[in-house]
Parts: C-alpha cells; structure tokens; sequence
C-alpha cells in the first residue's frame, strides 16, 4: 500500500514523517530525491537548455541561484518543476514499490495532479497562521515567508483530496496519538 503526506511548507510533514519512521514504516522524501538529482547530467543539461546557462557552474546545477529564480519566476518554476518532478515521481514509485505498507513526503501531489498514484493521501496543516509563523522564525523575513507561501498552492485547498487530515497545531503528543490512530485504522482494513 502507497500512501501519499502532503501538506506546505512549515505545515508540519517532516515532523509527520518522522513519526511515521520511528513506528517503522518505509518512508520516501521527495525533496530528499531532488536532492540527489541535482547534479544528474540529465537534469543539469535540462536547467542548462531550458531554464539558462547562468544556472550551472562546473558541471552542476547552482542550487541556490536557482532557489532565488524561482522565488520571483512563476515561469521559471514551472519549468523547473517540470524537469525534476517527472524522475522524482519515478524514484518514488520505485522506493515505495512494497507488500507492505510504504509513505511518500510529496508536497507538491496536488499541484501535479499525481495524487491517483497513491491508495491513500494524508494532508498535514498547521493552519494558515501557524505555517507563517513557523515559517517567518525559520526564514527570519516576513517578506521572504510571504513571498515563499505566495509561490504554493495553500494547504487549505489540499485538504479536499485528503484521506486524512493531520493537524500540527497542537502539542506533539496530539500529533503522535492521531498518526496512530490512523494508522491503526489502515493497518485494519488491509
């Protein structure tokens, strides 16, 4: 069985995701994929044609101009999240490929439409207001958090593809008791 954690930024997922892990369920992240496929050859030569040659510096992917494109180049981000989400998606089948039970962090499900991939999708929200403040202490910028959330598709219209809904809102140990609760529930109707 797949099943699909999505939610924004600062909403809480890595948070989710380890506790899913510490219960010893398989767990993929889709940004830890990127991560890998940045300097792909495949994937530098794709941002090199399509996105800009001022993007690759000694045969790899520069990571952090290319954060900074894409923060004000709707255009740009597209593009990008054309050329990485295809193979990410690929990788992420592979490693969840299981009899048993496996989880993907993908944030951007929704927004790729790929969440028919999955038996189950779960949304994790903070809530509007909490994701901001999270993020603002995290970025140390109110502008550079507003900017950042202006760039995603809001949690809030997640949730009506969600199987489950995780709030983080709340103390730790709420979180903890509802991820096993639901999981209790899906491990019954295996």
């Amino acid at each position: 069985m797949r099943l699909a954690i999505t939610g924004g930024i600062a909403d809480g997922k890595t948070t989710v995701c380890s506790m899913l892990s510490e219960l010893g369920f398989k767990l993929v992240s889709a940004d830890g994929i990127v991560a890998e496929l940045y300097n792909n050859p495949s994937i530098v030569d794709a941002v090199r044609t399509k996105i800009g040659d001022r993007f690759v510096a000694n045969g790899m992917t520069d990571r952090e101009a290319l954060r900074t494109e894409i923060m004000d180049n709707s255009e740009a981000r597209e593009t990008l999240n054309a050329i990485f989400h295809p193979a990410v998606m690929r990788q992420i089948l592979r490693d969840t490929e299981t009899e048993g039970v496996a989880f993907a962090e993908v944030p951007l499900l929704i927004e790729t439409a790929t969440q028919g991939w999955f038996d189950q999708v779960w949304v994790v929200t903070a809530g509007a207001t909490e994701q901001r403040r999270r993020l603002v202490e995290r970025l140390e910028s109110e502008r550079d958090a507003d900017a950042m959330l202006l760039t995603q598709l809001p949690t809030a219209a997640k949730i009506p593809f969600a199987d489950r809904v995780i709030r983080t809102n709340t103390a730790v140990e709420t979180v903890k008791s509802t991820i096993a609760e639901h999981v209790k529930e899906l491990l019954e109707k295996r």
